[in-house]
């Protein structure tokens, strides 16, 4: 005996296929902005603890400490040489970032951007103290 409507049909595939080409086309964009937005978190955080350990070493060393943002706003040098930003980030800085060795920081305002969020980070001028926040 065979069993001849043990199948999907032509239709009943179609469908599955055109709901899961449906949802993917709304979850994937998604996930895209939120690897994205990791992505700039992470920059942002790896630039607040660069900044942080520039002061350190101004105040180890007994030199100043310069941070400047080049090659436009793709990278920033510092004392540990050139950090490259990912594709699709920039980084903006209204003048170098300077860290003398008694820890005061001549400051500028800094952001760092990607397609859908900037983030600006504060310093403060006397205690060297780095803030982050959304804007």
């Amino acid at each position: 005996m065979s069993e001849a409507g043990s199948g999907f049909t032509l239709l009943e595939t179609l469908i599955v296929v055109a709901i899961t080409a449906l949802i993917a086309s709304i979850v994937v964009p998604n996930l895209m902005g939120s690897l994205e937005m990791l992505d700039l978190q992470q920059t942002t955080r790896l630039l607040q603890a660069d900044l942080r350990v520039a002061r350190a070493t101004a105040i180890r060393t007994g030199q100043k400490v310069d941070i400047e943002a080049t090659n436009r706003g793709r990278e920033y040098d510092w004392i540990g040489g050139s950090r490259f930003l990912p594709a699709g980030m920039t980084l903006s800085m209204s003048n170098p970032v300077v860290v003398y060795p008694d820890g005061s920081v001549q400051s500028a305002a800094i952001s760092i951007s990607s397609s859908r969020r900037v983030y600006g980070i504060t310093l403060d001028p006397v205690n060297g103290a780095v803030t982050v926040g959304a804007r």
